[in-house]
């Protein structure tokens, strides 16, 4: 049996960050990761804040186009511009990026490789193909998103989530800023055009109970983008889905040991479906303090851990989830007042800021 001081779960931002920081410490890492190639089921929307770049590199080949700022639209209608600087990624090559820095740290990484069980607080088993292993280790630190496995190991329910559908998509001319678009079909969510060059990720994210109208919907939102000559026609370069969780941190953040971070930990805000940044900074967040405590009793280190992520992030998720839920309770009872529960719910907005 192989013997590791840390086993990390899910090779995007947040465990590649914390593998590649915990190598550099000395301690023996493996990352797991079940897809069989890096990057290659990225779910996201690929936009971040340029206050990215504070905790993590992006390398010239990681970003695909600068951004300005963000665009709202209310039923069809622009009628606000946010100045927010940030980047549209080629998140499959940063992804990769992170991944290639663990290792190159020290990292061992297992591709096609997912883990299936956690016993005796110390044996984790992992399938490759059809071969099992099982492997000891001190910690195990769970940034294997929404469906965490290894969240529910410390009796987390399945998370609350959305559910999204996106295209990449040519563009007819370029754009400066991520457009986000409200529309009362758009129960609990938003369509989105984000521009990486001279294609855009064009996509649609909404309520679960929506789901079977999700392709119905976004294929609407494209004719409607054709009609404005926003696309120049319905070729789809490339097609993803995905959950976003949108409850906000999970209740049992940590626990024995065994941390979570990123989607795993319900870090995504619930109201813009961002969760990039935040995966980056709680990943961090893990890895310091195992590297400060290791040695300490795991219980303690869960606590303080949890104390640092709701300290970071508790109250603006707790108050973005408090703005979904009254959302969506008057999404249907609000058609005449449509803009004005968007701009009490939507983060451009001053008034969402009014408690």
């Amino acid at each position: 049996m192989n013997t590791y001081d840390i086993a990390i779960i899910g090779a995007g931002p947040a465990g590649s960050i914390a593998a590649a920081e915990l190598a550099q410490a000395g301690f023996k890492v493996v990352l797991v990761e079940q897809a069989r190639c890096i990057g290659k089921q990225v779910q996201c929307a690929e936009f971040v804040p340029r206050i990215i770049t504070r905790y993590a590199s992006l390398g010239s080949l990681d970003i695909a186009q600068l951004i300005e700022g963000i665009q709202t639209w209310i039923q069809g209608e622009m009628i606000h511009i946010l100045k927010a600087p940030g980047y549209t990624l080629h998140r499959s090559h940063w992804d990769k990026q992170l991944a290639d820095t663990a290792v190159a740290a020290g990292a061992e990484l297992q591709i096609g490789t997912r883990a299936v069980g956690w016993q005796n607080h110390s044996v984790l088993t992992l399938i490759t193909g059809r071969a099992k292993q099982l492997i000891h280790c001190q910690w195990v630190l769970g940034c294997d998103g929404p469906g965490s496995i290894v969240s529910s190991w410390i009796g987390n329910p399945s998370q609350t989530a959305s559910i999204s559908l996106q295209y990449e998509m040519g563009l007819t001319k370029p754009l400066r800023h991520v457009a986000v678009h409200f529309d009362p079909r758009y129960f609990g969510g938003y369509a989105w055009v984000f521009p990486k060059g001279d294609r855009a990720n064009v996509g649609i994210g909404i309520h679960c109970s929506y789901t079977d109208k999700l392709e119905q919907l976004l294929g609407i939102f494209c004719n409607d983008l054709i009609n404005q000559q926003v696309l120049p026609d319905f070729t789809v370069y490339s097609r993803t889905a995905g959950r976003i969780p949108c409850g906000g941190l999970v209740e049992s953040i940590g626990a024995g040991n065994i941390l979570l971070a990123g989607d795993a930990a319900g870090c995504t805000h619930p109201v813009t479906g961002g969760g990039i940044l935040n995966a980056v900074i709680s990943g961090q967040l893990a890895a310091n303090h195992i590297v400060r405590h290791f040695y300490n009793e795991p219980e303690k280190i869960a606590a303080n851990y949890k104390t640092d992520i709701r300290k970071e992030f508790g109250s603006q998720l707790e108050y973005a989830r408090h703005k979904a839920v009254v959302r969506d309770g008057r999404w249907m009872k609000a058609q005449e007042e449509f803009a004005a529960l968007i701009r009490s719910s939507w983060v451009a907005f001053p008034e969402y800021y009014m408690r």
